[in-house]
């Protein structure tokens, strides 16, 4: 891999060379100011990359687009890539991400302003023609040479632009995945192999200012669509597991892969490098003539994976396309990253472990979706070897928290598989292929030596039983200074100072222990009464405390026991562990102008006018774009497209990160079923407007669909009580039906019937047309005498309300009122002639209550006439459905129909006949029950409720 080799005098070409140098104090506090330009120009530039990249690719490749640009246009844009990379911009190639660690810690952070140009120049082309690679390691290299022109052209020290890269390095990946606190573990994990590094306060505040700047210019939103995660069952653990293993080894074949065909590639002749991108082109082209997913990066098929779109099996076979297709174009020399891929690569091998869980355990495994996020983790962590980038990354993208468990199974094992398979990672063997042997881990060297790799293990401790003289006879006056033992282990050092003085003064026959004495109780001792420093102790500890104490040689102890000697460390030990001298002369400071800061405060203001205008006009932009999209998806909506209208509402939430639009989703998203999906806008939507109506409706419908009654009722209640931004009073309304309608459905009856009579109640006094509507589900809710009350309200205030006098004729008639019910119909009946229901209804009252024979002011002789006839009803119902009935009671009603004479007494014959035809009646077999005169089911059932 090629990498930028700096001018031989660097510092001539710095434009503040002249002035008098500043202290590394002032330099740090404008590293500060640098930290802020930097993260808001870099978000600046990854925005541009992604507006770029993705214009140009829609422009290539439109909808209607023919199959044969699949074909033609990945060539082409290898083949003009490939020129100008090794014509032009040799450092361009590749990921970006050994490039910048190798020029952050082998060229003093020197990456070339051509470089910058060409990555940014080479990877949009790449990318736009459909090369199968990501933009993610690119926007990291130009993000590093943009710091690292930025310092060397302000004259800051190498230190200083040292530091610059990585700062630079968590803006990029904080815009270019929206995801800033992985950008900062990221960039401390692998770039800087440092999870303490002193420039960590300012990685953070560049990671945050890009992230800013991305949603200030694109908006809020994340860049996959996933559905809320659910463990079904713990059972998926073992699947998370077995998915963790499958992308363990699918990450080592990608790596593998990658680096053997790389190797194949470095050994052409040099004069193909020109020609060698052009076969990622060809291998990519022709795999997309067939497989259009293989082309680009992408993430639009990511995220159709994570909501359930696509095959599993087509899922299976994208795995192996992507893998094949990312390794060559890579290897040939293409420019672009591995992350985008990689996460392609994981979500597919988890969607195709997902759907295989599901079809083998349907009832303990969740969908398909699921598995195909913790997939996306799983193969990064196996690739790239950041399992704790992985895991904050995935969940910031899914801003899910439930996910965190089975995603750090599935890294964990992946990660695990990975190391033990390929000991190498990747971009270590990417810079072993180019013959470059960065510090293990990245770290610089002074943070990975440690007084472990320095100290002298064969040190000579002398007894403290030892006088002063026997020492003296027994040591080596280089040495200057030596450990004293006694039973205990170490009681502290002794210098050849101490031992002349003594001997000298006449004490030559004093013991050691006398000279040194005992240093007390463990838990007592510290760096201050016992100086000492511990293996692990870096080497800089190790020369302070020399410096502090003032003695030649510092004892190494363990931790577990600060007595227990394991060695001895001096400076020289120090100095040789670094294999260096002292230096000629002092780090030389940086040479900078004292206005230099005016002119970075200068830079800051112009970069927040520039960031100003960019901001309202891409804004204007986004809005009228989300405006279209959303008008669109309304009529769709009209329509019954509902699904087409949920890619409209997405465009339009992409575009603009509006409350409504987010809202309109949701909704739609219930309306087309998909109640799994549907609660991440909608509870997003209340997290900025907690009591709105709509989205707290749109959860209520989402948790019925699922069953999920109780949650169902929580959200009506919410939206009955909540806001809405027009109609309130009926939308509120609509929510207690849509509530009452549930709890029926859940089989909640005497909870929906409280329901209704408590909407009844909320209805306005003047709302006519409501208590109508109302009236009819009471009805339906077997509450007719609420029914009657409304009904007869509304016509009272209203006597020529046809639709009022049916109602209460109905409401009557299902509380047995039939007389009064009869009225109401004639009532209406003389309002709307043309209503032949209400007339046959008028009718059937009639015949209900000429059969009755229990109606009052009729005489005994009446009551006796109704008697027969009912009996006869009775009789003529069970020969219409064949029925015997009890053979004594049908002889004796046909004797009393027979009966010519008048009976002895009428109510005696009358209260007879009742009894008989009640008998009769009860008795029928179930097959007479369907069916039947309407008239006489009603009286036979009113004269049974009263005995």
């Amino acid at each position: 891999m090629p990498v930028d080799s700096r001018p031989s005098s660097p510092s001539s070409k710095r434009p503040f060379a002249g002035f008098d140098s500043i202290s590394l104090q002032r330099e740090d506090q404008i590293l500060l100011l640098l930290t802020l330009i930097i993260g808001a120009l870099v978000g600046l530039v990854v925005v541009a990359f992604i507006l770029v990249t993705e214009n140009l690719g829609s422009k290539l490749y439109p909808a209607d687009g023919a199959a044969w640009r699949r074909l033609v246009i990945p060539i082409t844009g290898s083949l003009i890539a490939g020129y100008f990379l090794a014509r032009y911009f040799p450092d361009a190639r590749g990921s970006g991400i050994p490039q910048t660690k190798t020029a952050l810690f082998l060229r003093d952070g020197y990456i070339s302003f051509r470089t910058v140009l060409g990555k940014f120049s080479m990877c949009a082309i790449t990318l736009a023609s459909g090369i199968a690679l990501g933009r993610e390691g690119p926007s990291v290299h130009v993000a590093a040479g943009i710091s690292s022109v930025l310092g060397r052209r302000l004259g800051l020290s190498p230190r200083s632009v040292r530091a610059l890269l990585p700062i630079g390095a968590a803006a990029a990946l904080a815009a270019a995945f929206n995801t800033p606190i992985a950008a900062v573990l990221f960039t401390l994990e692998e770039v800087m192999g440092d999870m303490h590094a002193p420039v960590l306060g300012s990685i953070v505040l560049s990671s945050a200012t890009s992230w800013m700047v991305l949603h200030l210019l694109l908006g809020d939103e994340p860049l996959f669509h996933v559905p809320a995660y659910q463990l079904v069952s713990p059972v998926e653990f073992l699947w998370y597991a077995v998915l963790g293993v499958v992308g363990g080894l699918v990450s080592v074949a990608f790596v593998k892969l990658l680096l053997w065909l790389r190797k194949r590639f470095l050994k052409l002749p040099k004069s193909t490098v020109w020609l060698q991108p052009v076969a990622g082109g060809l291998l990519v082209g022709l795999l997309g003539w067939f497989a259009p997913q293989v082309l680009g990066v992408g993430y639009g098929f990511v995220d159709d994976a994570l909501n359930g779109k696509i095959l599993v099996t087509t899922m299976a076979v994208l795995v192996g396309l992507k893998l094949i297709a990312t390794a060559t174009c890579y290897a040939s020399g293409n420019a672009g990253g591995i992350f985008g891929p990689s996460l392609f690569i994981g979500a597919m091998t988890g969607g195709a472990i997902g759907g295989m869980a599901h079809w083998l355990m349907p009832d303990y495994t969740g969908s398909v979706g699921a598995y195909a996020l913790v997939g996306m983790g799983a193969a990064f962590a196996g690739t790239i070897r950041v399992p704790l980038t992985s895991v904050i990354m995935i969940f910031e993208i899914t801003r899910d928290y439930t996910i965190i468990v089975p995603l750090m199974i599935a890294n964990m094992i992946s990660y695990f598989i990975s190391s033990r398979l390929q000991q190498e990672p990747i971009y270590e063997a990417l810079q072993h292929q180019d013959g470059i042997h960065l510090p293990g881990g990245a770290r610089a060297r002074e943070d990975l030596i440690t007084v472990a790799h320095a100290l002298k293990r064969e040190a000579h401790a002398l007894p403290a039983t030892l006088t002063a003289a026997q020492a003296l006879s027994s040591i080596d006056r280089e040495q200057k200074a030596w450990p004293v033992v006694d039973d205990n282990g170490l009681r502290g050092m002794i210098t050849l100072v101490a031992l002349d003085g003594a001997a000298s003064g006449g004490f030559g026959e004093q013991t050691l222990a006398d000279l040194v004495p005992d240093p007390g109780p463990i838990e007592n001792l510290n760096e201050e009464r016992f100086p000492h420093v511990h293996p692990d102790h870096s080497l800089q500890t190790a020369m302070r405390r020399l410096a502090e104490t003032g003695l030649p040689e510092l004892p190494v102890v363990s931790r577990g026991n600060i007595r227990e000697m394991r060695g001895t460390i001096s400076a020289k030990d120090v100095l040789d562990a670094f294999a260096i001298g002292r230096p000629a002369d002092a780090a030389a400071e940086s040479k900078a102008s004292p206005k230099l800061f005016a002119g970075v405060l200068t830079a800051l203001m112009v970069l927040a006018l520039l960031m100003g205008f960019l901001n309202y006009f891409f804004r204007v932009q986004r809005t009228n774009r989300a405006s279209a999209y959303f008008q669109a998806a309304q009529q769709l909506m009209q329509r019954g497209s509902y699904e087409e209208a949920i890619e409209q509402y997405r465009n339009a939430l992409s575009e603009s990160h509006s409350v409504d639009y987010r809202l309109a989703l949701g909704l739609a998203l219930v309306k087309a079923g998909h109640t799994g999906e549907a609660p991440i806008y909608l509870n997003e939507v209340l997290r900025q407007k907690p009591g709105d109506g709509p989205a707290n409706l749109g959860l209520a419908r989402a948790a019925v669909e699922e069953g999920n009654i109780d949650d169902a009722v929580s959200h009506f209640q919410q939206a009955i009580y909540g806001t809405w931004p027009e109609k309130q009073g009926e939308n509120q309304f609509q929510a207690r039906i849509e509530l009452i309608d549930a709890l029926k459905k859940a089989g909640k009856g005497p909870q929906a019937q409280a329901a209704l009579l408590s909407a009844a109640a909320a209805i306005p006094a003047d709302d006519d047309t409501l208590k109508k509507q109302v009236g009819r589900m009471l009805i339906d809710y077997e509450l007719p005498k609420a029914a009657a009350n409304l009904f007869e309200d509304v016509a009272q205030r209203n006597p020529q309300d046809a639709g009022a006098l049916e109602g209460l004729g109905d409401a009557d008639f299902a509380n047995g009122e039939y007389e009064a019910a009869r009225d109401a119909y004639r009532a209406g009946m003389a309002l709307d002639p043309a209503n032949s229901a209400i007339a046959a209804r008028a009718d059937l009252c009639d015949r209900i209550l000429a059969l009755d024979p229990d109606l009052r002011s009729l005489s005994a002789a009446e009551r006796y006439a109704r008697s027969l006839k009912l009996l006869a009803g009775v009789m003529a119902e069970l020969a219409r459905c064949g029925a015997g009935g009890d053979k004594a009671a049908v002889q004796q009603a046909q004797a009393s129909l027979a009966r010519k004479r008048r009976p002895a007494s009428y109510s005696d014959a009358a209260d007879s006949n009742r009894s008989l035809s009640l008998q009769l009646w009860a008795a029928r077999p179930p097959a007479c029950q369907a069916g039947g005169d309407v008239a006489l089911s009603r009286v036979m059932a009113k004269l049974g409720a009263q005995n």
